[in-house]
């Protein structure tokens, strides 16, 4: 073998080697990026695994805090009228204040009383209308009256009265501040105090207004 063809031969090796390292190294690399895909969309599912349990949890969460609002919406705006319930709370109250009550009466009811006619000519028609607009209370449900602008939410009222029992003045204020205190939304709408001879003590006669929504 002459010099010349030991350098072909030598040459050819030389390049055929360096072919099959571009084409290991072009092999590997396209191993390696599949890898990297497969380990990025691994990484990507584990986030989205992570991101979903924080919002599971996250939901719990909402779901424990929702419905306690839930029930102290429904204590404070109730679904019935407890009228046993109501007169067992405003007695407590009044205990708690260090104060008496001698009368607790509720708004006269309509049961049994039939629903105003609505007139159908065509000159009142406009009026009608408009009437029809306006929020009637429940048939099932007595002493109630519609609150305006609110719509389902019904006010009944309840005339409080201390009687010819005078009370203390300040306990008074203190009945008064848990009034407005109450979860069941008791809204004072008039009062009235005559304080008795001594000056200290006072007969009073409140008017408040409950609300529900059946």
């Amino acid at each position: 073998m002459n010099t010349k063809r030991f350098f072909y031969l030598m040459t050819g090796f030389v390049v055929l080697l360096c072919l099959v390292l571009i084409g290991v190294t072009v092999a590997g690399n396209i191993v390696f990026k599949k890898q990297s895909d497969k380990l990025v969309g691994v990484k990507a599912k584990g986030q989205v695994a992570e991101q979903q349990k924080v919002s599971l949890s996250q939901a719990k969460k909402d779901i424990e805090k929702y419905t306690e609002l839930d029930g102290i919406a429904k204590s404070v705006v109730p679904q019935d009228k407890d009228q046993a319930k109501t007169v067992r709370e405003i007695n407590k109250i009044a205990a708690e204040s260090g104060i008496s009550i001698q009368q607790i009466s509720f708004a006269s009811s309509n049961l049994g009383l039939a629903p105003a006619k609505q007139s159908t000519s065509s000159e009142e028609s406009g009026e009608s209308s408009e009437q029809n607009k306006t929020q009637a209370a429940p048939t099932n449900i007595s002493q109630v009256k519609p609150v305006e602008g609110i719509s389902g939410v019904y006010s009944l009222e309840i005339t409080i009265a201390s009687g010819d029992n005078p009370v203390s003045y300040y306990g008074f204020l203190r009945f008064l501040e848990k009034l407005e205190a109450n979860r069941r939304t008791a809204h004072v709408t008039e009062i009235t105090v005559s304080p008795t001879e001594k000056g200290s003590d006072v007969t009073f006669t409140l008017k408040l207004n409950a609300y529900l929504k059946p």
